[in-house]
Protein backbone atom coordinates (compact mmCIF):
# COMPACT_ATOMS: atom_id res chain seq x y z
CA UNK A 1 0.00 0.00 0.00
CA UNK A 2 1.44 3.47 -0.81
CA UNK A 3 0.36 4.61 2.87
CA UNK A 4 3.33 4.44 4.73
CA UNK A 5 0.97 4.39 8.26
CA UNK A 6 -1.11 1.21 6.71
CA UNK A 7 2.11 -0.57 5.28
CA UNK A 8 3.55 -0.45 8.80
CA UNK A 9 0.13 -2.33 10.01
CA UNK A 10 0.62 -4.99 7.87
CA UNK A 11 2.88 -6.50 10.41
CA UNK A 12 -0.60 -6.32 12.48
CA UNK A 13 -2.20 -8.73 10.14
CA UNK A 14 0.41 -11.49 10.07
CA UNK A 15 0.03 -11.13 13.97
CA UNK A 16 -3.33 -11.89 13.55
CA UNK A 17 -2.87 -14.68 10.72
CA UNK A 18 -0.33 -16.49 13.04
CA UNK A 19 -2.78 -16.57 15.49
CA UNK A 20 -5.02 -17.79 13.65
CA UNK A 21 -3.04 -20.59 11.99
CA UNK A 22 -2.17 -21.84 15.80
CA UNK A 23 -5.57 -21.71 17.17
CA UNK A 24 -6.70 -24.15 14.13
CA UNK A 25 -3.44 -26.16 15.23
CA UNK A 26 -4.47 -26.51 18.44
CA UNK A 27 -1.29 -24.65 19.70
CA UNK A 28 -3.22 -21.28 21.37
CA UNK A 29 -1.34 -21.94 24.28
CA UNK A 30 1.90 -22.61 23.68
CA UNK A 31 3.02 -18.88 22.27
CA UNK A 32 7.05 -18.33 22.15
CA UNK A 33 9.27 -20.15 24.46
CA UNK A 34 12.59 -19.70 25.05
CA UNK A 35 14.63 -22.54 26.20
CA UNK A 36 17.76 -20.42 27.15
CA UNK A 37 18.41 -16.72 26.99
CA UNK A 38 19.01 -15.38 23.88
CA UNK A 39 18.74 -11.92 22.15
CA UNK A 40 15.28 -11.36 20.16
CA UNK A 41 15.80 -10.15 16.24
CA UNK A 42 12.59 -9.61 14.71
CA UNK A 43 10.98 -7.09 11.95
CA UNK A 44 8.70 -5.67 14.87
CA UNK A 45 8.16 -7.15 18.18
CA UNK A 46 4.06 -6.10 19.70
CA UNK A 47 3.22 -5.13 23.01
CA UNK A 48 1.03 -8.42 22.94
CA UNK A 49 4.17 -10.05 22.04
CA UNK A 50 6.03 -9.12 25.21
CA UNK A 51 3.32 -9.58 27.85
CA UNK A 52 3.47 -13.10 26.68
CA UNK A 53 7.23 -13.92 26.72
CA UNK A 54 9.58 -15.09 29.35
CA UNK A 55 11.16 -11.65 30.55
CA UNK A 56 13.86 -13.59 32.26
CA UNK A 57 14.89 -15.63 29.06
CA UNK A 58 15.62 -12.20 26.82
CA UNK A 59 18.79 -10.58 27.17
CA UNK A 60 17.74 -7.73 24.29
CA UNK A 61 16.10 -7.32 21.35
CA UNK A 62 16.85 -5.52 17.88
CA UNK A 63 14.21 -4.58 15.47
CA UNK A 64 13.88 -4.04 11.83
CA UNK A 65 10.57 -1.22 12.65
CA UNK A 66 9.84 0.60 15.52
CA UNK A 67 11.11 3.83 17.29
CA UNK A 68 11.92 4.36 21.07
CA UNK A 69 8.45 5.62 21.60
CA UNK A 70 6.53 2.34 20.29
CA UNK A 71 5.28 0.51 23.25
CA UNK A 72 6.93 -2.36 23.24
CA UNK A 73 10.18 -0.54 23.50
CA UNK A 74 8.60 1.20 26.59
CA UNK A 75 7.94 -2.28 27.98
CA UNK A 76 11.50 -3.25 27.32
CA UNK A 77 12.81 -0.58 28.95
CA UNK A 78 10.60 -0.81 32.09
CA UNK A 79 12.05 -4.38 32.07
CA UNK A 80 15.68 -3.28 32.05
CA UNK A 81 15.78 -5.13 28.86
CA UNK A 82 17.85 -3.54 26.44
CA UNK A 83 16.32 -2.64 23.18
CA UNK A 84 17.48 -1.12 19.84
CA UNK A 85 14.60 -0.32 17.32
CA UNK A 86 14.39 0.74 13.86
CA UNK A 87 17.56 -0.96 12.41
CA UNK A 88 16.67 -1.29 8.68
CA UNK A 89 18.65 -4.29 6.74
CA UNK A 90 19.05 -6.30 10.35
CA UNK A 91 17.12 -9.56 9.53
CA UNK A 92 18.93 -9.55 6.00
CA UNK A 93 22.10 -8.99 8.30
CA UNK A 94 21.62 -11.90 10.88
CA UNK A 95 21.56 -15.02 11.20
CA UNK A 96 20.30 -17.35 13.99
CA UNK A 97 23.80 -18.48 15.70
CA UNK A 98 25.28 -15.30 15.18
CA UNK A 99 27.07 -13.26 18.22
CA UNK A 100 25.40 -10.02 18.60
CA UNK A 101 25.94 -7.41 21.12
CA UNK A 102 22.60 -5.00 21.94
CA UNK A 103 23.67 -1.34 23.30
CA UNK A 104 20.41 0.02 24.55
CA UNK A 105 22.25 3.06 25.33
CA UNK A 106 23.60 4.41 21.98
CA UNK A 107 20.99 2.84 20.41
CA UNK A 108 24.25 0.73 18.24
CA UNK A 109 23.74 -3.55 17.04
CA UNK A 110 26.96 -5.20 16.70
CA UNK A 111 26.80 -8.96 14.55
CA UNK A 112 29.45 -11.01 15.05
CA UNK A 113 31.63 -8.40 16.89
CA UNK A 114 35.67 -8.65 16.66
CA UNK A 115 37.77 -9.43 19.54
CA UNK A 116 38.59 -5.61 21.06
CA UNK A 117 34.58 -4.54 20.70
CA UNK A 118 33.77 -7.47 22.50
CA UNK A 119 36.26 -6.42 25.15
CA UNK A 120 35.08 -3.24 25.07
CA UNK A 121 31.61 -3.87 25.51
CA UNK A 122 32.51 -6.53 28.51
CA UNK A 123 34.26 -3.92 30.41
CA UNK A 124 31.49 -1.39 30.27
CA UNK A 125 29.69 -4.38 31.50
CA UNK A 126 31.36 -4.86 34.39
CA UNK A 127 31.67 -1.29 34.92
CA UNK A 128 28.15 -1.21 34.61
CA UNK A 129 27.26 -3.55 37.03
CA UNK A 130 29.92 -2.03 39.76
CA UNK A 131 27.61 1.57 39.03
CA UNK A 132 24.45 -0.71 40.44
CA UNK A 133 26.55 -2.32 43.18
CA UNK A 134 27.26 1.57 44.09
CA UNK A 135 23.64 2.13 43.90
CA UNK A 136 21.75 0.00 45.83
CA UNK A 137 22.21 1.41 48.80
CA UNK A 138 20.34 4.60 47.26
CA UNK A 139 17.18 2.25 47.05
CA UNK A 140 15.52 2.52 50.29
CA UNK A 141 16.72 6.61 50.99
CA UNK A 142 14.35 9.38 49.46
CA UNK A 143 15.09 11.68 46.52
CA UNK A 144 15.67 14.67 48.14
CA UNK A 145 17.63 17.65 46.39
CA UNK A 146 20.62 18.29 48.53
CA UNK A 147 19.21 21.47 49.79
CA UNK A 148 16.12 19.52 51.14
CA UNK A 149 13.22 19.11 48.72
CA UNK A 150 11.66 16.42 48.66
CA UNK A 151 10.72 14.35 44.98
CA UNK A 152 8.52 11.18 44.51
CA UNK A 153 9.77 8.23 42.11
CA UNK A 154 7.50 5.79 40.98
CA UNK A 155 7.32 3.00 38.57
CA UNK A 156 5.54 2.88 35.05
CA UNK A 157 4.34 -1.01 35.37
CA UNK A 158 2.73 -2.68 32.90
CA UNK A 159 2.35 -6.71 33.89
CA UNK A 160 2.66 -8.48 37.43
CA UNK A 161 6.16 -9.43 36.78
CA UNK A 162 7.01 -5.34 36.45
CA UNK A 163 6.32 -5.49 40.02
CA UNK A 164 9.57 -7.08 41.45
CA UNK A 165 11.71 -4.86 39.06
CA UNK A 166 10.09 -1.84 40.28
CA UNK A 167 10.80 -2.98 44.25
CA UNK A 168 14.53 -3.95 43.61
CA UNK A 169 15.37 -0.12 42.15
CA UNK A 170 13.38 1.40 45.16
CA UNK A 171 10.14 3.05 43.27
CA UNK A 172 7.78 4.01 45.74
CA UNK A 173 4.66 3.10 44.62
CA UNK A 174 3.15 2.72 41.21
CA UNK A 175 2.92 6.47 39.37
CA UNK A 176 1.24 4.92 36.27
CA UNK A 177 -0.23 1.13 35.62
CA UNK A 178 -0.76 0.54 32.19
CA UNK A 179 -4.00 -2.00 32.47
CA UNK A 180 -4.45 -2.97 28.96
CA UNK A 181 -1.16 -4.53 28.33
CA UNK A 182 -2.63 -7.27 30.34
CA UNK A 183 -5.18 -7.50 28.23
CA UNK A 184 -2.98 -8.41 25.22
CA UNK A 185 -2.18 -11.55 26.83
CA UNK A 186 -5.61 -12.89 26.36
CA UNK A 187 -8.14 -13.79 23.56
CA UNK A 188 -11.01 -12.06 25.48
CA UNK A 189 -11.63 -9.09 27.95
CA UNK A 190 -11.68 -10.06 31.62
CA UNK A 191 -14.61 -9.82 33.64
CA UNK A 192 -14.75 -7.33 36.68
CA UNK A 193 -13.86 -10.84 38.83
CA UNK A 194 -10.73 -11.91 36.99
CA UNK A 195 -9.74 -7.64 37.00
CA UNK A 196 -10.07 -7.55 40.27
CA UNK A 197 -7.84 -10.49 41.25
CA UNK A 198 -4.77 -9.31 39.01
CA UNK A 199 -5.36 -5.57 40.59
CA UNK A 200 -5.31 -7.14 43.79
CA UNK A 201 -2.15 -8.64 43.57
CA UNK A 202 -0.78 -5.49 42.10
CA UNK A 203 -1.87 -3.54 45.21
CA UNK A 204 -0.16 -6.34 47.98
CA UNK A 205 2.86 -5.75 45.65
CA UNK A 206 2.87 -2.60 46.91
CA UNK A 207 1.81 -2.07 50.68
CA UNK A 208 1.22 0.69 52.17
CA UNK A 209 2.22 2.90 48.72
CA UNK A 210 -0.38 4.26 45.74
CA UNK A 211 -0.99 2.43 42.95
CA UNK A 212 -2.00 4.72 40.17
CA UNK A 213 -4.38 2.49 37.84
CA UNK A 214 -4.90 4.34 34.44
CA UNK A 215 -8.33 2.82 32.55
CA UNK A 216 -7.77 0.87 29.25
CA UNK A 217 -5.92 2.91 27.03
CA UNK A 218 -6.05 1.24 23.84
CA UNK A 219 -5.80 2.02 20.04
CA UNK A 220 -2.76 3.98 17.78
CA UNK A 221 -0.43 1.48 17.83
CA UNK A 222 -2.04 -0.31 20.82
CA UNK A 223 -4.71 -3.21 19.33
CA UNK A 224 -6.63 -6.25 20.70
CA UNK A 225 -6.75 -8.85 18.48
CA UNK A 226 -10.29 -10.03 19.71
CA UNK A 227 -11.90 -6.36 19.50
CA UNK A 228 -13.23 -4.73 16.10
CA UNK A 229 -12.04 -1.41 15.51
CA UNK A 230 -13.14 1.05 12.37
CA UNK A 231 -11.16 1.68 9.69
CA UNK A 232 -9.22 4.94 10.00
CA UNK A 233 -7.05 7.06 8.04
CA UNK A 234 -5.44 8.38 11.44
CA UNK A 235 -5.57 6.30 14.50
CA UNK A 236 -3.92 8.57 16.75
CA UNK A 237 -6.19 11.30 16.20
CA UNK A 238 -9.03 8.57 15.70
CA UNK A 239 -11.30 5.98 17.92
CA UNK A 240 -9.01 4.94 21.38
CA UNK A 241 -8.22 5.61 24.93
CA UNK A 242 -11.26 7.18 26.99
CA UNK A 243 -12.99 7.69 23.83
CA UNK A 244 -13.43 4.15 23.11
CA UNK A 245 -14.40 3.71 27.27
CA UNK A 246 -16.95 6.14 27.00
CA UNK A 247 -18.68 4.41 24.08
CA UNK A 248 -18.11 0.68 24.91
CA UNK A 249 -19.52 1.62 28.50
CA UNK A 250 -20.53 -2.06 29.32
CA UNK A 251 -16.49 -2.37 29.17
CA UNK A 252 -15.28 0.37 30.76
CA UNK A 253 -17.91 -0.58 33.78
CA UNK A 254 -16.32 -3.73 34.09
CA UNK A 255 -12.87 -2.39 34.38
CA UNK A 256 -14.59 0.10 37.03
CA UNK A 257 -16.25 -2.46 39.23
CA UNK A 258 -12.58 -4.43 38.86
CA UNK A 259 -10.64 -1.71 40.42
CA UNK A 260 -13.16 -1.13 42.83
CA UNK A 261 -13.66 -4.51 44.53
CA UNK A 262 -9.48 -5.16 44.33
CA UNK A 263 -9.45 -1.18 45.87
CA UNK A 264 -9.51 -2.89 49.66
CA UNK A 265 -6.18 -4.34 49.41
CA UNK A 266 -3.91 -1.39 48.96
CA UNK A 267 -3.81 2.18 48.33
CA UNK A 268 -5.72 2.78 44.76
CA UNK A 269 -6.47 5.40 42.58
CA UNK A 270 -7.80 5.53 39.46
CA UNK A 271 -6.77 7.73 36.46
CA UNK A 272 -8.20 8.17 32.93
CA UNK A 273 -6.23 8.91 29.60
CA UNK A 274 -6.86 11.24 27.07
CA UNK A 275 -8.70 13.54 28.42
CA UNK A 276 -9.65 16.68 26.66
CA UNK A 277 -13.19 17.90 27.78
CA UNK A 278 -15.16 18.80 31.01
CA UNK A 279 -17.60 16.88 29.49
CA UNK A 280 -15.46 13.80 29.67
CA UNK A 281 -14.89 13.89 33.37
CA UNK A 282 -18.34 14.55 34.47
CA UNK A 283 -19.74 11.31 32.44
CA UNK A 284 -16.64 9.17 33.68
CA UNK A 285 -17.28 10.64 37.69
CA UNK A 286 -21.87 9.74 36.82
CA UNK A 287 -20.47 5.81 35.76
CA UNK A 288 -18.42 5.13 38.60
CA UNK A 289 -21.06 6.36 41.10
CA UNK A 290 -23.28 4.33 39.18
CA UNK A 291 -20.91 1.44 39.57
CA UNK A 292 -20.49 1.92 42.88
CA UNK A 293 -24.13 1.63 43.51
CA UNK A 294 -23.86 -1.18 41.86
CA UNK A 295 -21.89 -3.12 44.01
CA UNK A 296 -23.12 -1.69 47.15
CA UNK A 297 -26.46 -2.98 45.97
CA UNK A 298 -24.64 -6.20 45.51
CA UNK A 299 -23.55 -6.49 49.05
CA UNK A 300 -19.75 -5.72 48.16
CA UNK A 301 -17.92 -3.67 50.53
CA UNK A 302 -16.87 -1.08 48.34
CA UNK A 303 -14.07 1.85 48.66
CA UNK A 304 -16.27 4.96 46.87
CA UNK A 305 -14.01 7.62 47.97
CA UNK A 306 -11.11 6.65 45.60
CA UNK A 307 -8.60 9.74 44.23
CA UNK A 308 -9.81 10.09 40.82
CA UNK A 309 -6.78 11.76 37.93
CA UNK A 310 -6.77 12.61 34.73
CA UNK A 311 -3.35 12.44 32.11
CA UNK A 312 -2.76 16.17 30.33
CA UNK A 313 -1.66 14.30 27.08
CA UNK A 314 -3.45 16.69 24.48
CA UNK A 315 -3.15 20.60 23.88
CA UNK A 316 -6.61 21.08 24.40
CA UNK A 317 -6.69 19.68 28.26
CA UNK A 318 -3.68 22.07 28.66
CA UNK A 319 -5.59 24.91 27.61
CA UNK A 320 -8.19 24.42 30.16
CA UNK A 321 -6.11 22.58 32.98
CA UNK A 322 -7.41 25.27 35.23
CA UNK A 323 -11.02 23.58 35.01
CA UNK A 324 -10.15 20.42 34.82
CA UNK A 325 -7.91 20.22 38.13
CA UNK A 326 -10.89 21.82 39.54
CA UNK A 327 -12.97 18.63 38.53
CA UNK A 328 -10.16 15.72 40.03
CA UNK A 329 -7.94 15.19 43.02
CA UNK A 330 -4.80 15.16 40.71
CA UNK A 331 -3.30 15.21 37.42
CA UNK A 332 -0.45 13.76 35.36
CA UNK A 333 1.36 14.69 32.68
CA UNK A 334 2.07 11.85 29.91
CA UNK A 335 4.87 13.67 28.07
CA UNK A 336 4.88 10.88 24.83
CA UNK A 337 1.55 11.60 23.78
CA UNK A 338 1.58 15.07 25.03
CA UNK A 339 4.31 15.93 22.74
CA UNK A 340 3.13 14.24 19.24
CA UNK A 341 -0.12 15.81 20.19
CA UNK A 342 1.38 19.28 20.68
CA UNK A 343 4.01 19.11 17.91
CA UNK A 344 1.41 17.19 15.04
CA UNK A 345 4.42 14.02 14.92
CA UNK A 346 3.84 10.60 15.26
CA UNK A 347 5.97 9.13 17.05
CA UNK A 348 5.90 5.89 15.54
CA UNK A 349 6.37 7.06 11.78
CA UNK A 350 10.13 7.19 10.94
CA UNK A 351 9.55 10.17 8.49
CA UNK A 352 8.31 12.81 10.79
CA UNK A 353 11.00 11.29 13.80
CA UNK A 354 12.85 14.70 13.67
CA UNK A 355 9.72 16.69 14.23
CA UNK A 356 8.87 14.69 17.37
CA UNK A 357 10.89 17.00 20.10
CA UNK A 358 10.52 16.45 23.49
CA UNK A 359 12.54 19.58 24.25
CA UNK A 360 10.56 21.93 21.96
CA UNK A 361 9.50 25.56 23.77
CA UNK A 362 6.04 24.70 23.47
CA UNK A 363 6.25 21.35 24.88
CA UNK A 364 8.44 22.61 28.14
CA UNK A 365 5.96 25.51 28.60
CA UNK A 366 2.95 23.48 28.27
CA UNK A 367 4.54 21.42 30.92
CA UNK A 368 5.59 24.33 33.31
CA UNK A 369 1.63 25.55 32.70
CA UNK A 370 0.15 22.41 34.45
CA UNK A 371 2.73 22.39 37.30
CA UNK A 372 1.91 26.11 37.92
CA UNK A 373 -1.80 25.37 38.12
CA UNK A 374 -1.36 22.33 40.36
CA UNK A 375 0.71 24.53 42.85
CA UNK A 376 -2.07 27.36 42.19
CA UNK A 377 -4.80 24.86 43.10
CA UNK A 378 -3.56 22.27 45.57
CA UNK A 379 -3.33 19.89 43.29
CA UNK A 380 -0.59 16.61 42.83
CA UNK A 381 1.13 17.17 39.65
CA UNK A 382 3.18 13.81 38.31
CA UNK A 383 4.70 13.83 34.74
CA UNK A 384 5.39 10.26 33.16
CA UNK A 385 6.58 9.30 29.88
CA UNK A 386 10.69 8.60 28.31
CA UNK A 387 11.75 12.25 29.17
CA UNK A 388 11.49 11.21 33.05
CA UNK A 389 14.35 8.43 32.88
CA UNK A 390 17.27 10.73 32.09
CA UNK A 391 18.82 12.25 35.20
CA UNK A 392 19.50 15.57 33.73
CA UNK A 393 15.69 16.01 32.68
CA UNK A 394 14.26 14.85 35.40
CA UNK A 395 16.30 17.94 36.98
CA UNK A 396 15.12 20.20 34.73
CA UNK A 397 11.73 19.11 35.53
CA UNK A 398 11.95 19.48 38.70
CA UNK A 399 13.27 23.11 38.61
CA UNK A 400 9.90 23.77 36.39
CA UNK A 401 7.63 22.63 39.73
CA UNK A 402 7.26 19.13 38.89
CA UNK A 403 7.97 17.38 42.23
CA UNK A 404 6.48 13.63 41.33
CA UNK A 405 7.86 10.86 38.57
CA UNK A 406 6.74 8.02 37.70
CA UNK A 407 9.34 6.40 35.29
CA UNK A 408 10.56 2.50 33.76
CA UNK A 409 11.65 1.13 37.19
CA UNK A 410 15.82 0.20 36.11
CA UNK A 411 16.02 4.36 35.89
CA UNK A 412 15.11 5.12 39.02
CA UNK A 413 18.36 4.65 40.63
CA UNK A 414 20.53 7.12 38.28
CA UNK A 415 17.58 9.24 38.60
CA UNK A 416 17.55 9.31 42.57
CA UNK A 417 21.19 9.75 42.59
CA UNK A 418 20.85 12.77 40.27
CA UNK A 419 18.55 14.63 42.61
CA UNK A 420 20.16 13.76 45.51
CA UNK A 421 23.38 15.36 44.55
CA UNK A 422 22.18 18.75 43.32
CA UNK A 423 19.97 21.79 44.67
CA UNK A 424 16.43 22.60 43.81
CA UNK A 425 18.15 26.27 43.32
CA UNK A 426 20.32 24.86 40.09
CA UNK A 427 17.59 22.72 38.90
CA UNK A 428 15.11 26.44 39.22
CA UNK A 429 18.11 28.43 37.50
CA UNK A 430 18.56 25.47 34.59
CA UNK A 431 14.69 25.85 33.93
CA UNK A 432 14.61 29.72 33.51
CA UNK A 433 17.59 29.68 31.40
CA UNK A 434 16.02 26.80 29.28
CA UNK A 435 12.21 28.58 29.21
CA UNK A 436 13.54 31.31 27.85
CA UNK A 437 15.34 29.88 24.65
CA UNK A 438 13.66 30.34 21.84
CA UNK A 439 14.30 27.03 20.28
CA UNK A 440 14.72 23.11 20.54
CA UNK A 441 18.35 23.72 19.18
CA UNK A 442 19.30 26.62 21.26
CA UNK A 443 17.55 24.51 24.67
CA UNK A 444 19.45 21.10 23.31
CA UNK A 445 22.63 22.94 22.98
CA UNK A 446 22.43 24.35 26.38
CA UNK A 447 21.50 20.96 28.07
CA UNK A 448 24.30 18.94 26.22
CA UNK A 449 26.67 21.71 27.81
CA UNK A 450 24.53 21.36 31.45
CA UNK A 451 25.19 17.55 31.17
CA UNK A 452 29.05 17.80 30.68
CA UNK A 453 29.47 19.51 33.62
CA UNK A 454 26.97 17.88 36.10
CA UNK A 455 27.39 14.31 34.94
CA UNK A 456 31.30 14.27 33.33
Amino acid sequence: MEDPYLRERSADMEDIGRRIIDVLEGNEHNGVKLKEKRVIVAEDIFPSDMAMLDHDKILGIATEKGNIYSHAAIMAKSLGIPAVVGVKGLLHAANVKDQVIVDGTSGQIYLNPEKQVRDEYLRLEKEYTTRLKELEPLRDLPAVTSDGTRILLRANIGLLSDVRTAIANGAEGVGLYRTEFPYMARTTFPNRQEQAALYGKILEGFPNQPVNIRTLDIGGDKGLPYFSYPHEDNPFLGWRSIRVSLDEEEIFREQLAGILLAAPVGQATIMFPLISCLDEVRRIRAILDSVVEELCQQGHDVCSGLPLGIMVEVPAAVQIIDRLAAEVDYLSIGTNDLIQYMLAADRNNAKVKQYYEPYHPAVLHAIKRVADVGRQTGKKVSLCGEMAADPLYALLLVGMGIREFSLSAPSIPLVKQAIRSHSLRLCQAMARKVLAFDTACDIKRYLAIRRKKLFG
